[in-house]
C-alpha cells in the first residue's frame, strides 16, 4: 500500500528553482498541503505521497505547467544525489552503476523500481512506475528518466571515451512540448510503448570507468544502505509494521489504540489499512501469541507459566485459544513435540 509511503525532499530545491523561474509563488503552493520552506530545508525532512502528488497536480493540472518534469530533470546532475551521487561517481562499471541503481534507487524515488537485463547486443534499462497515472506519471518519468541519461552522458571511460544512447521509449503519448525530448540526445525516441525504457550497447556495461575509486565507493554504499534501512522501516506496510510492533510487546500489552497511535492514525483508518491487507488486528495479535506460544513451550514452560505470560485470565481461555490455533490441546502438542523432537 502507498498511505504509509513518504518521499525525501532531496529534489525539491530543484523543483522550486523552476516553479519561481515560472512565476509561481511558492509559499501558497506549499501551503496548500500544509508545509512551509523550513520544513522541507530540515535534516531529513520527508512529506508524504498524498502532499506530494497534491503539490504536483497542483502545478500540473492548475497551472498547465505540463513538462515540470523534464524542466525539473534537466536540472540534475551527479553532484545533486549526495551519497547516491558519490557511490555512481565512484562506480568501477556502468554494470555496478546499474546494480547500484536496482537496489538504491526507493532512497531517492520511492515507487520508482530500474532493472535491466542484455537483449542481443543490447542493455535493455527498464523503469517500472508502481504509483502514478496520466501526467504525474509523466511528470515522474520524464525527471528520473532525464536524471539517469545525464548520469550515463556524465560516464567517461579509461580510454576517455562516452557511453551513447541508442533508443529511449516511453509508455505514454508523444507530448504537445516533444521537441524539448531533444535534450536526452538518444538516436532515437519513442512514445506509447509498453514501458519506459533506454537501451545501449552491452560493450559499455564492463569497460573500466575513469573514475573509479574502489574505497570512496565503498563509503558510499554503507551510507546509502543506512538511508535504505531507515526508508524500508518507514515504509513497510501497515501488516508488517503492526506485527513489528506487536513482536516487540511480546503480543501482550498493545491494543488496537495503542497501535493505532503510534502509527500517528486512527483507529478506523488501521482497520480499513488491515482489511484491505486481507487481514485484521486480531488475527495479527493471534499469530503472534501463537508463535510466542510455541517458544515458550519448547523452552520448557508449563501451560500454566505460559497462559499467563500472554496475559490470559485463566488457563482455560488459553487452552480453547491453542486449540484454535493448532487443533489440539497445549499437552497434546508439547507431547507431540517432545517425541517428534526426540526422533531428531
Amino acid at each position: 500500500m502507498t498511505e504509509s509511503i513518504s518521499l525525501p525532499t532531496y529534489y525539491f530545491g530543484h523543483v522550486i528553482s523552476v516553479l519561481k523561474q515560472s512565476g509561481i509563488g511558492i509559499e501558497q503552493w506549499l501551503a496548500s498541503q500544509r508545509l512551509d520552506l523550513a520544513k522541507l530545508l530540515e535534516a531529513d525532512a520527508r512529506v508524504s505521497l498524498q502532499q506530494f502528488d497534491g503539490l504536483m497536480k497542483t502545478v500540473i493540472e492548475n497551472h498547465g505547467f505540463e513538462d515540470l518534469g523534464l524542466s525539473v530533470g534537466k536540472r540534475l546532475e551527479i553532484a545533486h544525489h549526495g551519497d547516491f551521487g558519490l557511490a555512481i561517481l565512484n562506480s568501477a562499471t556502468v554494470r555496478q552503476v546499474l546494480d547500484f541503481h536496482v537496489k538504491f534507487l526507493p532512497i531517492r524515488v520511492p515507487l520508482i523500481k530500474l532493472n535491466y537485463h542484455i537483449e542481443g547486443g543490447q542493455i535493455h534499462v527498464v523503469l517500472t512506475d508502481e504509483h502514478w497515472q496520466g501526467g504525474l506519471h509523466r511528470a515522474v518519468i520524464e525527471a528520473v528518466m532525464i536524471a539517469i541519461v545525464n548520469m550515463l552522458h556524465a560516464i567517461r571511460f579509461q580510454d576517455n571515451s562516452q557511453l551513447l544512447i541508442d533508443v529511449v521509449k516511453f509508455d505514454y503519448t508523444k507530448p504537445n512540448y516533444a521537441q524539448k525530448y531533444q535534450y536526452i540526445r538518444a538516436a532515437q525516441l519513442e512514445f506509447d510503448k509498453p514501458n519506459c525504457s533506454l537501451f545501449f550497447s552491452k560493450h559499455f556495461l564492463d569497460k573500466p570507468l575513469a573514475s573509479a575509486d574502489h574505497f570512496s565507493f565503498q563509503r558510499a554504499i554503507l551510507n546509502c544502505q543506512k538511508e535504505l534501512n531507515s526508508y524500508l522501516q518507514q515504509n513497510l506496510n501497515i501488516e508488517d509494521r503492526v506485527s513489528k510492533l506487536l513482536r516487540e510487546d511480546d503480543g501482550v500489552a498493545l491494543s488496537l489504540d495503542d497501535i493505532a497511535e503510534n502509527l500517528h492514525i486512527s483507529k478506523r483508518s488501521l482497520h480499513r489499512f488491515l482489511k484491505r491487507e486481507g487481514t485484521s488486528y486480531k488475527l495479527l495479535l493471534q499469530k503472534i501469541k501463537a508463535d510466542r506460544a510455541m517458544m515458550f513451550f519448547q523452552q520448557g514452560k508449563t501451560v500454566t507459566e505460559v497462559a499467563y505470560l500472554l496475559d490470559y485470565s485463566d488457563c482455560a481461555n488459553f487452552r480453547r485459544a491453542f486449540k484454535t490455533w493448532f487443533g489440539v490441546a497445549p499437552k497434546e502438542w508439547i507431547l507431540k513435540n517432545r517425541i517428534t523432537n526426540a526422533t531428531k
